[in-house]
Protein backbone atom coordinates (compact mmCIF):
# COMPACT_ATOMS: atom_id res chain seq x y z
CA UNK A 1 0.00 0.00 0.00
CA UNK A 2 0.79 3.70 -0.76
CA UNK A 3 2.12 5.68 2.49
CA UNK A 4 0.13 8.95 2.66
CA UNK A 5 1.74 12.07 1.41
CA UNK A 6 2.22 15.32 3.95
CA UNK A 7 0.10 17.69 3.24
CA UNK A 8 2.45 20.56 2.43
CA UNK A 9 4.60 18.61 -0.32
CA UNK A 10 4.59 18.62 -3.95
CA UNK A 11 2.76 15.76 -6.47
CA UNK A 12 5.28 13.31 -7.84
CA UNK A 13 5.01 13.33 -12.05
CA UNK A 14 4.81 10.61 -13.84
CA UNK A 15 8.49 10.38 -15.92
CA UNK A 16 9.28 12.21 -19.53
CA UNK A 17 9.46 9.49 -21.63
CA UNK A 18 12.20 11.79 -23.54
CA UNK A 19 15.52 12.33 -21.38
CA UNK A 20 16.85 15.38 -22.67
CA UNK A 21 20.88 13.77 -22.14
CA UNK A 22 19.20 10.51 -24.09
CA UNK A 23 18.31 12.85 -26.93
CA UNK A 24 21.61 14.42 -27.55
CA UNK A 25 23.29 10.93 -27.25
CA UNK A 26 21.01 10.10 -30.13
CA UNK A 27 21.17 13.10 -32.15
CA UNK A 28 25.49 12.81 -31.77
CA UNK A 29 25.11 9.05 -32.66
CA UNK A 30 22.95 10.46 -36.00
CA UNK A 31 25.74 12.86 -36.94
CA UNK A 32 28.40 10.31 -36.45
CA UNK A 33 26.51 7.68 -38.25
CA UNK A 34 26.03 10.12 -41.42
CA UNK A 35 29.83 11.16 -41.17
CA UNK A 36 30.90 7.37 -41.01
CA UNK A 37 28.47 7.06 -43.98
CA UNK A 38 29.67 9.63 -46.21
CA UNK A 39 33.25 8.47 -45.73
CA UNK A 40 32.44 4.91 -46.49
CA UNK A 41 30.59 6.18 -50.07
CA UNK A 42 33.86 8.72 -50.54
CA UNK A 43 35.97 6.00 -50.14
CA UNK A 44 33.88 3.50 -52.40
CA UNK A 45 33.78 6.44 -55.03
CA UNK A 46 37.51 6.71 -54.49
CA UNK A 47 37.45 2.53 -55.13
CA UNK A 48 35.31 3.27 -58.44
CA UNK A 49 37.62 5.85 -59.56
CA UNK A 50 41.01 3.95 -59.72
CA UNK A 51 39.73 0.79 -61.01
CA UNK A 52 38.34 2.52 -64.19
CA UNK A 53 40.99 3.97 -64.20
CA UNK A 54 42.96 0.72 -64.31
CA UNK A 55 40.67 -0.87 -66.87
CA UNK A 56 40.98 1.93 -68.91
CA UNK A 57 45.09 1.73 -68.50
CA UNK A 58 44.85 -1.82 -69.44
CA UNK A 59 42.45 -1.30 -72.59
CA UNK A 60 45.30 1.37 -73.82
CA UNK A 61 47.64 -1.09 -73.44
CA UNK A 62 45.89 -3.79 -75.72
CA UNK A 63 44.97 -1.37 -78.25
CA UNK A 64 48.71 -0.04 -78.42
CA UNK A 65 49.96 -3.45 -78.66
CA UNK A 66 47.58 -4.10 -81.61
CA UNK A 67 48.52 -0.73 -83.34
CA UNK A 68 52.42 -1.87 -83.19
CA UNK A 69 51.54 -5.47 -84.77
CA UNK A 70 49.46 -3.48 -87.25
CA UNK A 71 52.31 -0.93 -87.91
CA UNK A 72 54.92 -4.18 -88.11
CA UNK A 73 52.74 -5.54 -90.70
CA UNK A 74 52.06 -2.74 -92.72
CA UNK A 75 55.91 -2.01 -93.21
CA UNK A 76 56.28 -5.87 -94.19
CA UNK A 77 53.75 -5.58 -96.62
CA UNK A 78 54.82 -2.29 -98.49
CA UNK A 79 58.91 -3.91 -98.23
CA UNK A 80 56.87 -6.74 -99.98
CA UNK A 81 54.80 -4.31 -102.69
CA UNK A 82 59.01 -2.80 -103.04
CA UNK A 83 60.15 -6.15 -103.77
CA UNK A 84 57.21 -7.06 -106.46
CA UNK A 85 56.81 -4.28 -108.21
CA UNK A 86 60.89 -4.45 -109.14
CA UNK A 87 61.15 -4.61 -113.11
CA UNK A 88 64.14 -7.80 -112.64
CA UNK A 89 61.70 -9.51 -110.07
CA UNK A 90 58.80 -8.90 -112.53
CA UNK A 91 60.69 -10.23 -116.17
CA UNK A 92 62.37 -13.21 -114.16
CA UNK A 93 59.15 -14.76 -113.23
CA UNK A 94 57.22 -13.78 -116.74
CA UNK A 95 60.42 -15.67 -118.13
CA UNK A 96 60.36 -19.02 -115.59
CA UNK A 97 56.74 -19.44 -114.01
CA UNK A 98 54.69 -17.79 -117.23
CA UNK A 99 57.00 -19.10 -120.05
CA UNK A 100 56.89 -15.65 -121.89
CA UNK A 101 59.24 -14.44 -124.00
CA UNK A 102 60.87 -10.84 -125.08
CA UNK A 103 58.77 -10.50 -128.80
CA UNK A 104 60.09 -10.79 -131.57
CA UNK A 105 61.23 -7.60 -133.88
CA UNK A 106 59.01 -8.38 -136.36
CA UNK A 107 56.07 -8.61 -134.20
CA UNK A 108 56.46 -5.63 -132.92
CA UNK A 109 53.90 -3.14 -134.79
CA UNK A 110 54.17 0.86 -134.84
CA UNK A 111 50.43 2.32 -134.28
CA UNK A 112 50.75 5.48 -136.11
CA UNK A 113 53.49 8.06 -136.72
CA UNK A 114 54.66 10.78 -134.53
CA UNK A 115 53.47 13.54 -136.41
CA UNK A 116 49.88 12.04 -136.12
CA UNK A 117 50.25 11.61 -132.87
CA UNK A 118 51.20 14.87 -132.62
CA UNK A 119 48.24 16.42 -134.41
CA UNK A 120 45.98 14.16 -132.04
CA UNK A 121 46.76 16.44 -129.16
Amino acid sequence: MRAARPAGAPAKTAPTLVDPGRHKQRASLAVIGFVVLGLTLGALGHVAVHAKRLEVALALGDAERIHRELDEQRRHLEIEIGMLKDPGKVTARALEELGMQPPAPENIRQIGTAASRKGMR
